[in-house]
Formats: C-alpha cells, structure tokens, sequence
C-alpha cells in the first residue's frame, strides 16, 4: 500500500484530498475494516470483507441520492402543480376582466350612439328652427321695405 499526501482510489488512481472528501477516502476504509476484522489485507478474506464494507457503504449513499431524488421529484410535483393553480387563476381573472371591460365599452358604445342621435335630432330641430327665423326676417325686412315705401309716398302726397 502506498503512502503519501494523495489517497488511491479502487482502480489505483490517485486522488486529491478534496475527491477524498467528495467520495470518501477508499483506503481509509480498507485500513478501518482491516484493523476491525485483524485480517491480512493481502487475504482474499481481506479484500473480500474490504469489498462489502465499501458495497455496502456505496448502496447506502445510493439510497441517499435516492430519497434526495424522490423528495425534489415531489418538490418540483408540487411546484408545477402551484405553478398551474396560479396560472389558471391569472387566466380566469384576466378572462373575468376583460368580459368586464367589453361589457363596459357596450355600455358606452350604447349611450354614445343615444347621445350622438339625441344631438343630430337638436341639430335637426335647430335647422328648423333657423330656417323659420330666417323666413321671418327676410317676411319682416319686406314688411319694413313695404312699411318704408308706403311712408315715403304718403310724404309726396
């Protein structure tokens, strides 16, 4: 076995002190197991127990990463489940709005066109009403001419 700064993996790779800590240091585990069980680890019973001890501590982060996974496959479940709640709700209340607001604009557009037909009906009436003023004056103007003629000759007379 050697010994120096950087730890072996399984395959005999060296690794930094910062992969040890991500993966675990593997030959502090061998020499853990080796001194618990007094085996040799040069012994296939060694090596053997040194394999289960790392098995198993593999399975175990396995079925940690595992339930990690399950628990933000729900989380995320959950979030698009929030997420089309809210969606729905923003829809059915910009839905809601705006029938609102055309609803609204059908009631203005409606008393417009009232007003708009009430003042051509005045405008309508005002014409009428001028044209019989001004048939009026040019009735009076010629009263006046006449009144002014009549005048004129009783002065001759």
């Amino acid at each position: 076995i050697q010994k120096n700064m950087n730890s072996q993996s399984k395959f005999g790779k060296s690794m930094r002190p910062e992969e040890e800590l991500e993966y675990g240091n593997t030959q502090k585990g061998f020499n853990n197991t080796q001194s618990q069980f007094g085996t040799n680890p040069a012994s296939l019973k060694g090596k053997l127990m040194s394999l289960e001890e790392m098995i198993k501590g593999i399975a175990e982060e396995m079925n940690f990463h595992k339930k990690e996974v399950q628990i933000l496959k729900s989380e995320k479940d959950t979030l698009q489940s929030v997420l089309s709640m809210k969606t729905q709700d923003v829809k059915k209340t910009l839905t809601n709005e705006l029938m609102r607001i055309e609803e609204e604009m059908k009631r203005h557009f409606a008393h417009q066109k009232a007003e708009n037909a009430r003042l051509q009906q005045q405008i309508t009436s005002l014409k009428g009403e001028k044209t019989a003023l001004q048939q009026q004056l040019l009735g009076l103007q010629r009263r006046i001419t006449e009144l002014e003629l009549q005048v004129g000759n009783e002065e001759n007379n």
